[in-house]
């Protein structure tokens, strides 16, 4: 991400531990995915897998006591007690609480233990440093940062000397059989008035193949998933780097793909491949790695370049050109989430003034505000449909399960601060610590859930508000790369490590139509 979005350890994490996230349960759950994931342990399941796990204790020694879990006090053999495991973990009936169980009995005596399954699977997973260098790839050879080419955005620097022939990054790949799902279609009505995409009228194609490789004789495309290669930028005379498909990461790279068709590709429904970004010549740390994207890559770049002009506000809304030129010709704005949440002694306009002097339409404000707050949960609008309350720090601004609080708000009202004024308006940023001039009451609209059946709106406003609690962000796919006529193009994977079975079709022959698609 551009204004350097990064990820931060909850807790110390030991060198060589694996890395996780809580993607929450319904992304498991979700019924697009249920199936292809209904054996994936969820929180609940560990919880109902440990009070098995309890119980089998209890039968192993004939107490509820995890101290008596040793070897003389066993009511069981060591052999039987494994057999029994065994068959515990291998029956035919698979459900998320049996795959939260320990992989091994031994496993399963800690877990008991520890009175938690996950700490164990925790302390499992750390490889020691010798181990991950003989048999792992490093991801911080490079970092983002702002690129020597002029308008390119971020690229990917060095973080230290990479010999000739060394690795810059692995990228292990997503495959997407047919490059025509990349197509944006227009819209049309359907058979009952619905609307539905118009497949004769292809008006533009997704972002994401901007950052795939692919060959033109082919429908196949490669999108490399590892950290910050897709900041590698192209330069078809210095680049310093170049693509190979790895050769000694068996346990995730399957050679023989290679020689399969792409008909196989799509029928394989997990990732596979893995290529590997390595220096053409000796790169020295800090300096920005390129590879060559390729002679029609650059054909086509240069062919866009030719023919762009800036779009009307009116006929492609969704760009930052107008506002550009706008504050070009008019009084010099701030036009980015960034520069204006930078600008302290910048008054934030009010609900009113924005109807005559708008913030760019790409931008939207958020405040922090805790809906949950204990003086206002669960007024219902019958009793109080507007709810007026004071900023309050130390739970607007809390944090709750690692995560701050924060609405979609209106900024209603603007009035200067008191003298006596104590609202705290400093901020993590030491090199600015000037006092806003204002404060300000927001508006903000909630919708809270009583069950599956029940929900309603709270409304509030909240007076005394700092500077410092509210903040602007982009509102998603209005940034420039999504206008209507920004490049869209994928990178070549050179001829020379391109397979040849891949190769479906060429330029004056479409590939085959599917059978689903004759009817």
């Amino acid at each position: 991400p551009w204004w350097n979005r990064t990820s931060t350890a909850l807790r110390d994490i030991a060198a060589g531990s694996e890395l996780y996230i809580d993607y929450d349960s319904s992304w498991f759950t979700f019924h697009s995915r249920a199936s292809h994931f209904q054996s994936v342990p969820l929180a609940s399941s560990y919880t109902k897998a440990l009070a098995f796990m309890k119980k089998y204790g209890k039968m192993l020694v004939g107490t509820d006591s995890p101290d008596d879990l040793v070897e003389d006090k066993m009511m069981i053999g060591d052999e039987v007690q494994k057999d029994l495991w065994d068959m515990i973990k291998n029956h035919p009936y698979v459900s998320r609480e049996r795959q939260a169980l320990p992989e091994t009995h031994k496993d399963g005596i800690r877990a008991i233990k520890a009175g938690d399954i996950m700490t164990v699977e925790v302390e499992n997973s750390i490889r020691s440093i010798e181990y991950l260098e003989e048999h792992g790839k490093c991801v911080d050879n490079i970092v983002p940062q702002q690129s020597t080419i002029p308008h390119a955005g971020r690229g990917a620097f060095a973080t230290r000397f990479i010999p000739k022939g060394g690795l810059v990054a692995p990228a292990p790949l997503v495959h997407i059989a047919d490059k025509s799902k990349t197509n944006m279609y227009a819209e049309t009505k359907g058979p009952t008035g619905n609307i539905i995409r118009d497949e004769e009228k292809v008006v533009h194609k997704q972002i994401i193949l901007n950052y795939c490789f692919g060959h033109p004789n082919s429908t196949l495309l490669l999108f490399p998933y590892s950290s910050n290669v897709v900041y590698i930028n192209h330069h078809s005379t210095e680049y310093n780097a170049k693509l190979r498909w790895t050769n000694d990461f068996n346990s995730f790279h399957n050679k023989d793909w290679l020689d399969k068709s792409v008909d196989f590709l799509e029928d394989q429904w997990t990732a596979g491949l893995m290529l590997e970004y390595v220096a053409t010549r000796d790169i020295q740390p800090g300096e920005e790695v390129f590879i060559d994207y390729g002679e029609e890559w650059q054909k086509a770049w240069d062919e866009h370049v030719k023919k762009w002009e800036p779009t009307s506000k009116e006929s492609d809304y969704n760009n930052l050109t107008w506002w550009t030129e706008k504050r070009e010709t008019g009084n010099g704005d701030p036009i980015t989430a960034y520069e204006l949440n930078k600008d302290r002694n910048a008054t934030i306009r009010t609900w009113a003034e924005q109807q005559t002097n708008p913030y760019p339409h790409s931008l939207r404000i958020r405040c922090y505000a805790n809906t949950n707050h204990d003086a206002a949960y669960l007024f219902t609008p019958k009793t109080t449909p507007v709810y007026r309350r004071p900023f309050d720090e130390d739970v607007d601004m809390a944090m709750d399960d690692e995560e701050y609080h924060m609405a979609d708000c209106q900024v209603r009202e603007r009035y200067e601060r008191g003298e006596d004024d104590s609202s705290d308006d400093s901020s993590d940023d030491t090199e600015d610590q000037i006092t806003h001039k204002y404060l300000y009451v927001i508006e903000i609209d909630v919708e809270k859930t009583v069950d599956d059946m029940t929900s309603f709106h709270e409304h509030y406003l909240i007076t005394d508000v700092p500077w410092s609690a509210i903040k602007f962000m982009e509102k998603p796919y209005t940034s420039d790369i999504f206008l209507k006529t920004a490049f869209r193009h994928e990178m070549k994977l050179p001829d020379e490590i391109f397979p040849k079975s891949w190769m479906n079709f060429d330029e004056k022959q479409k590939p085959k139509a599917k059978w689903y698609e004759l009817w």
